[in-house]
């Protein structure tokens, strides 16, 4: 192995680097349902579909 290459998954990331790219993803995607879930709740209010 050459020096500067890391070894670690297909992506190249270290265990550690994933690991905090993984919580920064599940947070900024559960911020996104959560965002999801309050419009289709003004949505159903203005205007439900069933």
């Amino acid at each position: 192995m050459a020096n500067g290459e890391r070894s670690g998954s297909l992506s190249g990331l270290t265990e550690n680097e994933a690991r905090e790219f993984h919580k920064y993803f599940m947070q900024g995607f559960l911020y996104f349902l959560g965002l999801t879930i309050i419009a289709h709740i003004l949505i159903w209010i203005w205007r439900p579909w069933f």
